[in-house]
């Protein structure tokens, strides 16, 4: 069982997650419901629950400010936003859970399941600190990524990173250093946030770093990584790859 706290200023959304959380989310129990962040404050103190539904543009105070407002944080954060296909990117970098308004029951179950999967507390003031300046900068790419994996989170380098794996709903990640990070986010969502960072999906299973491949084998459909692994390229992607291969 998970304790946790509504913290919204606008009743009509404070009522809705409730009977969501009350209908979808036995394993959940909701321990009251904050309409603005001093209130949350005070209750966060008081209840201290293992997570939040805390949305952000709250007046007097905003979600960001109440979370630098605290002392301890000691519980996970779940967001709930509006839509911004900019901010959706900026909570995937940084690795938090958020739910769009109107929740989804479906979208509000599975995020559930993964806080039960594990805990998120770890690193969070970096990835505050990411979040923050991504949602900030909309337009600049950031150089960091937060992975989400089973005994932790892990911010890396994007430029560190040589190439990514599909394993069924897992993502393995290869980096500079020799290590690897099994990550529980399939590769899809992360060809989404690295496409634009000089990523390419040469294959149902790889994303690659473009700048860290050493060698193209045409006969053999595949490339080596600058780690001396190899990845394949498929048949269907060999004319872009090609193409991306020589803006490089």
């Amino acid at each position: 069982m998970l304790t946790t706290l509504i913290i919204d200023d606008e009743i009509r959304g404070r009522n809705l997650l409730r009977e969501l959380v009350n209908r979808y989310c036995p394993e959940i129990e909701l321990l009251g419901m904050a309409s603005s962040a001093l209130e949350g404050i005070e209750m966060i103190r008081k209840y201290k629950p293992n997570f939040i539904f805390l949305d952000i543009k709250m007046p007097g105070m905003t979600g960001f400010e109440m979370i630098e407002a605290l002392d301890d944080i000691d519980f996970d954060i779940v967001f709930v936003t509006a839509y911004n296909e900019f901010a959706v990117k900026a909570y995937k970098y940084s690795a938090f859970d958020y739910l769009l308004k109107p929740v989804d029951p479906d979208e509000l179950k599975a995020t559930m399941h993964r806080l039960q999967s594990k805990r998120q507390s770890q690193t969070l003031s970096a990835r505050l600190n990411l979040l923050m300046k991504t949602l900030e900068e909309p337009k600049k790419l950031p150089s960091k990524i937060t992975i989400s994996a089973a005994d932790g989170i892990t911010i890396l380098n994007i430029e560190e990173i040589i190439y990514l794996e599909a394993d069924g709903p897992y993502t393995t990640f290869f980096l500079q250093d020799g290590t690897k990070i099994i990550s529980s986010h399939n590769l899809k969502e992360y060809e989404e946030l690295l496409t634009d960072h000089g990523f390419f999906r040469s294959h149902h299973s790889f994303l690659l770093n473009m700048n860290h491949i050493k060698k193209y084998i045409k006969s053999d459909g595949y490339v080596l990584m600058s780690n001396g692994r190899h990845a394949e390229v498929s048949k269907r992607k060999k004319d872009e790859f090609m193409t991306r291969l020589g803006q490089i």
